[in-house]
């Protein structure tokens, strides 16, 4: 029976280590993806937000959507356009949209911008999360083998606020922890 825990448990960190390797698309403020705190400040007018294939260590491409929050929308934002990196790229981000790399990069990948005009009266603590294309129903992505894998969706914060950040810590553990779950 302990065999087939650890077993399992191993499993599960292979899983685990290759799903890491997908990485993450979110919405930021810098084409680097180091900013997830994006702001909406006043006056009104245009606005550019960065999507960016970020923790990978290496990818081909990537589908996702990445539609401006109704927190946004209902304040009367509009999207405008989107700017794409990469010359092959269908569809775009409010509908759902594939974009090919044209290589094998390492994170982080720039790979629109996306221009909104909007109000500057967005409300504190909006988060912009990316979403699976719904053609596909999950965000893919491709390795540098043509492998089909599972990035995350980001989430940007309008307007943080304290206690409303978007760069939380996980939670802290300790092996003994892990462990008890599987006893």
């Amino acid at each position: 029976m302990k065999k087939a825990l650890l077993l399992s448990f191993a499993l599960m960190l292979v899983a685990g280590v290759a799903f890491g390797q997908a990485g993450s698309v979110g919405v930021f403020a810098d084409p680097l993806g180091l900013n997830c705190n994006l702001t909406d400040a006043p006056p009104a007018g245009l606005k550019q937000y960065m999507v960016v294939h970020v923790y990978t260590p290496g990818a081909a491409a990537s589908q996702y959507r990445a539609k401006l929050p109704l927190c946004m929308t209902g304040t009367g934002a509009m999207w405008l356009s989107d700017t794409n990196m990469f010359p092959v790229t269908v569809g775009n981000s409010q509908v759902g949209v594939a974009v090919a790399y044209g290589g094998c990069f390492v994170g982080p990948i720039h790979t629109q911008i996306i221009s909104v005009f909007a109000m500057g009266t967005t409300p504190a603590c909006c988060r912009w999360y990316v979403d699976p294309d719904p053609s596909v129903g999950q965000i893919t992505g491709t390795d540098c083998a043509f492998q089909i894998f599972y990035p995350t969706g980001g989430q940007g914060i309008i307007n943080p606020i304290s206690g409303c950040m978007c760069n939380i810590p996980d939670e802290d553990t300790t092996w003994g922890q892990v462990k008890a779950l599987y006893e």
